[in-house]
């Protein structure tokens, strides 16, 4: 841990047995009231309460409790290293940039499996059942001792700290992706990760928004795929596509369509897209064409290559 750890293990305000509420009386407890029920701090550990009309209700908010103690306790230590990330919105021929910046917030450590998992099972609890004989109303006041040490808070912190760095090389990874691009299926790949990291984050992280705008980057790839003839001779058609100059592949095999050509076959060869086709139907005095289309995301790319009869 680069800086000295504020461990905040009972967070609370300072406990004391629920006032009884009037008319209730108390018809049943758990066993003798512990000494530590009521106190508002016990090292390595955190103390709650709640009174709910049922037991489970009762488990249920004294858990919630405990996991945003604990949430809020990672909060405070994690380390404040922010990660800054180049964002690139281009409108026409104008590109500006904009820095976006990691911030941890309780409710996003809150999700945390190791915090989510949290179970009453590890803890210590007492509780009471208080009645109203002429409403027949009833609640239970709950007490929960959860451990909580400093070695798990650091655990925490630590484990917390991994996956925000994984997440930051995985965005940085995929920035850099697109200066890298080779095929159109790491295209779609990086758009479906994305997303789902989009989703992963949420909106009350900023990295989302530079997420986003990768997502946007990475379908404005398919805007810029361009279909180039190769060879275009009668009965072949030699093709390749091409991204910022570049050479890219695609495993997808593109849609062909004549005005008079038949029989096509497709087959990559390299990094060329061989056509073949039979020419028979076609005559010198029209205008033959073959068409070939591919489709990338929600975008068609299509190039029309004209050839002569002899």
């Amino acid at each position: 841990m680069k800086k000295l750890l504020i461990i905040a293990l009972a967070m609370v305000l300072p406990l004391c047995a629920c006032a009884q509420k009037k008319g209730f009386k108390l018809v049943e407890k758990s066993g003798p009231k512990p000494e530590w029920v009521g106190k508002g701090s016990v090292q390595d550990y955190i103390i709650v309460q709640s009174d709910k009309p049922t037991l489970e209700e009762a488990k249920s908010d004294a858990m919630q409790k405990v996991r945003a103690d604990i949430a809020s306790s990672v909060a405070t230590n994690v380390s404040r290293t922010v990660n800054s990330y180049t964002q690139k919105t281009v409108e026409g021929t104008n590109a500006s940039t904009n820095a976006t910046m990691s911030i941890e917030s309780t409710s996003k450590i809150a999700k945390m499996p190791a915090i989510q998992g949290v179970s009453i099972t590890k803890a210590e609890t007492y509780q009471e059942l208080y009645k109203n004989k002429k409403t027949g109303e009833q609640y239970y006041n709950l007490y929960v001792k959860y451990p909580f040490s400093r070695f798990d808070l650091v655990e925490l912190v630590t484990a917390y700290e991994k996956h925000e760095k994984e997440l930051n090389d995985r965005i940085a990874g995929y920035e850099d992706g697109l200066d890298n691009i080779e095929t159109v299926e790491q295209v779609d790949d990086a758009i479906t990760a994305l997303g789902a990291l989009s989703k992963e984050l949420g909106t009350d992280d900023s990295r989302y928004f530079t997420v986003e705008g990768l997502i946007n980057r990475y379908i404005g790839v398919y805007d810029n795929i361009i279909i180039d003839v190769v060879d275009n001779t009668t009965g072949k058609l030699t093709i390749k596509l091409v991204y910022n100059g570049k050479t890219i592949t695609t495993s997808q095999k593109p849609r062909t369509s004549s005005n008079c050509a038949t029989q096509f076959t497709v087959k990559n060869v390299g990094d060329n897209i061989v056509i073949n086709y039979n020419s028979d139907y076609c005559y010198s005095q029209d205008d033959n064409y073959v068409e070939v289309r591919f489709r990338f995301g929600s975008k068609f790319v299509k190039e029309k290559a004209f050839f002569n009869v002899k």
